[in-house]
């Protein structure tokens, strides 16, 4: 991807997006989103367009513009958002582990085994959830 993007924070906001479209009927303009959101369009249109990019939602661009889910709420996994948002894994950070100094090889190999371990955890977990679990009744 060519932004930076902070995985958490990104997936968490996608999230909130396409439940909030999923409960909308027609388009969603990004300044619509961004105030139910309380978050900045601009900040938003970022993560929409990795939406775009994977299929779940489209845009229509212009004045009477907006975003609307492609799927049906039941069909958007949340693991295909985060796939959508990751850019790094999950757990990045948790075990960068550079000292040489501090750690043994087979000790720092073991951390970056966890880490590897903890993301397969997480898209698993969100293999078991879509779009439709998080809405209201």
């Amino acid at each position: 991807m060519s932004e930076n993007v902070t995985s958490v924070k990104w997936f968490g906001m996608a999230v909130q997006a396409l439940v909030v479209m999923a409960n909308n009927d027609g388009l969603c303009p990004s300044g619509q989103l961004a105030e139910k959101l309380n978050s900045k369009s601009v900040f938003l249109r970022k993560i929409l367009r990795h939406l775009v990019k994977k299929e779940l939602i489209q845009a229509k661009e212009g004045r009477d513009g907006g975003y609307y889910l492609v799927k049906d709420p039941e069909d958007i996994k949340l693991s295909d958002v985060y796939d959508a948002m990751r850019s790094e894994t999950f757990p990045k950070g948790f075990f960068d582990v550079e000292s040489k100094e501090c750690f043994a090889p087979s000790t720092r190999e073991s951390l970056f085994e966890l880490r590897d371990e903890m993301e397969s955890w997480v898209v698993s977990g969100l293999e078991q959830k879509t779009i439709k679990d998080l809405m209201k009744p």
